[in-house]
């Protein structure tokens, strides 16, 4: 019998894939979202879904058009919604509806920081100064495709803030982040290679992520 290829061999040690009860990837989607490909990929199981209008493929609706002004209001919306009921969930994933991540980085860093009492928070930071929005000064946002945050950071997670004109949804959310939790939040910065944005390339594979730029 010909042993197996080292590749191969690491395929077969690991445990068997299950949902993560543990686990919601939050997705704001549109009428242009392929759920198909999603609900048939590992994070299926754990999707939750925000459109801006009730329908079968929905999670819940915020707003009611959602207009790149006011993406700010709908992510105030999903995040009082993820503090108020979703109390039992320990991590969450913010993913465009263009990217995709690694399971494997995924299932690691919730081992890795399962018994976290600080509040973590992992992205890619940019360092934000607004001389016009005091309680946006010195924040960090991260980047829109994908966020990952404990059930610690929600819990002290400024969804009423409140600032002058409309801005991005990242900034907003790295906004209510520092102004609800202060500096006691844990930010580690992703691994961009686990992580694909608009496209997707591996080996034989090559996957446009977002064919229709629709945003």
């Amino acid at each position: 019998m010909q042993p197996m290829p080292p590749q191969t061999m690491a395929l077969h040690s690991r445990p068997p894939w299950r949902p993560q009860p543990s686990l919601k990837v939050i997705m704001p989607i549109n009428d242009k979202t392929d759920l198909q490909f999603y609900n048939n990929m590992w994070l299926g199981d754990s999707l939750f879904t925000v459109c801006d209008q009730p329908g079968p493929a929905c999670s819940m609706s915020c707003n009611q058009t959602s207009t790149y002004k006011s993406l700010d209001d709908k992510t105030r919306c999903f995040m009082r919604h993820v503090k108020s009921q979703m109390k039992d969930i320990q991590f969450f994933i913010k993913l465009n509806d263009d990217a995709f991540v690694d399971k494997d980085y995924i299932m690691g860093l919730m081992e890795k920081y399962k018994n976290e009492e600080t509040p973590v928070y992992i992205s890619d930071f940019i360092h934000n100064r607004d001389p016009v929005n005091e309680v946006l000064t010195n924040s960090y946002y991260g980047n829109g495709k994908f966020y990952m945050f404990n059930r610690k950071l929600v819990d002290c997670f400024a969804t009423e803030l409140r600032y002058h004109d409309h801005q991005s949804k990242d900034l907003t959310f790295g906004g209510m982040v520092h102004f609800g939790c202060g500096a006691n939040v844990l930010r580690i910065k992703e691994d961009d290679s686990k992580i694909w944005h608009k496209g997707y390339k591996h080996r034989n594979k090559e996957i446009d992520l977002a064919a229709l730029r629709n945003h």
